[in-house]
């Protein structure tokens, strides 16, 4: 019996070079799944909903009108996420975003603008 062992440089500088884990984020049409990578599972599994300030309702994330509307909405949905659900700051950590290959550029571009902006 034979064992070869294969050293992963750059895998191995992706998950050890920080202390702190990455976190791991899949936001679907109807749920989100979170946690942190190297854990067996998701962290927690919400509702991609949020509470719409202007009007007290509750409405999917991904149903907008405007681009600002969309930029209020996912705000206000990480900050709920990383803050109550996850525990955890935001500027401490990398992210990883797993995003549809069909999602559209402007909901693709509005994420990322958000992201950097508030979550640095």
């Amino acid at each position: 019996l034979n064992i070869y062992l294969v050293e992963m440089p750059l895998f191995e500088a992706l998950s050890y070079s920080s202390d702190k884990n990455v976190v791991i984020l899949d936001i679907g049409a109807v749920y989100t799944k979170c946690g942190l990578a190297g854990e067996t599972g998701p962290r927690c599994i919400i509702p991609s909903v949020v509470k719409n300030e202007k009007n007290e309702k509750i409405v999917k994330i991904w149903e907008f009108s405007t681009t600002e509307e969309l930029y209020e909405n996912l705000k206000n949905f990480l900050f709920q996420l990383f803050f109550r659900s996850l525990l955890v700051n935001a500027k401490d950590r990398r992210l990883v975003v797993c995003e549809s290959i069909l999602c559209p550029s402007q909901v693709r571009e509005t994420l990322a603008k958000v992201l950097f902006i508030h979550f640095e």
